[in-house]
């Protein structure tokens, strides 16, 4: 199996995703929390097609082959009990950062994903001051 290349187009468009830590390429890294979402869902009995599509991550662009290693992966990881990890941030052998700046890249990663939480539950908010003011 051999997975396509992104073009600079593609890249440029799965890394604006909060949930994508960094893109290649030939790869697509999520984070942490994405994968713990997932694996949460697929035991409710989701599709992992219907997930990324909810999440707007276009399945048609990371292709079949990586969607099913994807969830191969989240299986596994999830039936381990280990809990689930930045691939890219964590050192798997001494359990810790492989360095401090992946740290700090983990940690500014986890602060956008924070302030995105924020911005959408004050969104949610002011909708409903909005609709008891009617």
């Amino acid at each position: 199996m051999s997975y396509s290349k992104f073009t600079a187009e593609e890249i440029e468009l799965l890394q604006a995703h909060p949930y994508i830590i960094e893109v290649t390429p030939r790869k697509v890294c999520f984070s942490k929390e994405f994968k713990e979402l997932i694996w949460n869902r697929l035991q409710q009995g989701q599709d992992i097609h219907h997930i990324f599509d909810e999440f707007n991550i276009p399945c048609e662009l990371l292709g079949e082959t990586r969607i099913n290693g994807m969830k191969y992966q989240i299986r596994k990881e999830g039936k381990a009990g280990q809990g689930f990890r930045d691939v890219h941030t964590t050192d798997y052998q001494n359990n810790g950062f492989k360095s401090p700046e992946k740290e700090i890249e983990l940690l500014k990663q986890q602060l956008k994903y924070k302030d995105q939480e924020i911005e959408f539950l004050k969104k949610i908010v002011s909708l409903g001051q909005e609709e008891s003011t009617r």
